[in-house]
């Protein structure tokens, strides 16, 4: 074996541990994603709740294409080798989807979210509108925001002053929430941040872990040309 090939195996068993790596870290991002994505999942569409699931799936993936990359170049197998560049080469195509996905669906997301905002906030504290009500709490002593766009925007559902406690950081002794103890910013606001937040991990995640696994495809069809050669020249 010449000193190239035998840096070439190594090398390649390095970037193999970089996807094992990475998937560990695709996995990481998509259960936080999915923790923080879950409480707004009565105001944003379902194919932005479905986003962390693909993402942990390209993650379990991965995980799988790398550890049969490891066996292909421990043993020197030229069929795991191009096994892993195939399947390497599709998880790449769909993490490049899936961040343009992302990136090209901001606005409609955002959209939608302010709709469904307009259309529950109305319904707060309504009989058979439970489930509303609850996400709003949760999302406004969560997040620290109030209203769609500010306190006020609570007004024509209470009919007076008075706001949900959830809006509150601090209530008063008399038990009523109001604009003096509320969150200033809005939940749309509160929610265009977490959104462009998680884009740009996704998008940048999904890039930078794409450049390693194209070079990872790279020295395997390399590794697999090598191989042939050997076997021709035995």
């Amino acid at each position: 074996m010449s000193i190239c090939t035998f840096l070439g195996k190594y090398i390649l068993y390095l970037f193999n541990l970089l996807c094992l790596i990475s998937s560990v870290g695709i996995l990481s991002i998509a259960f936080i994603i999915n923790h923080k994505l879950y409480k707004w999942s009565n105001f944003i569409s379902t194919e932005l709740i479905t986003t962390p699931q693909i993402l942990l799936a390209i993650g379990i993936g991965l995980l799988i294409i790398s550890i049969i990359g490891l066996c292909g170049v421990l043993r020197d197998i030229g069929w795991l080798l191009t096994l892993f560049s195939i399947l390497l080469t599709i998880v790449l195509i769909g993490e490049l989807i899936l961040s343009g996905f992302v990136y090209f669906n901001g606005g409609e997301i955002k959209g939608y979210a302010l709709n469904q905002m307009n259309n529950t906030i109305s319904s707060y504290n309504k009989t058979g509108y439970e489930a509303s009500t609850q996400t709003w709490n949760l999302i406004q002593s969560d997040i620290e925001c109030c209203g769609i766009y500010g306190p006020k925007d609570w007004e024509p559902v209470t009919h007076s002053n008075k706001l949900p406690t959830s809006c509150c950081y601090a209530i008063p002794l008399d038990g009523f929430c109001t604009d003096i103890e509320s969150y200033k910013d809005g939940c749309f606001k509160k929610f265009e941040s977490i959104l462009e937040e998680n884009s740009e991990i996704i998008i940048w995640t999904a890039i930078g872990f794409a450049l390693i696994q194209l070079f990872a495809v790279f020295l395997a069809c390399c590794r697999k040309c090598s191989l042939h050669k050997e076997y021709e020249t035995v």
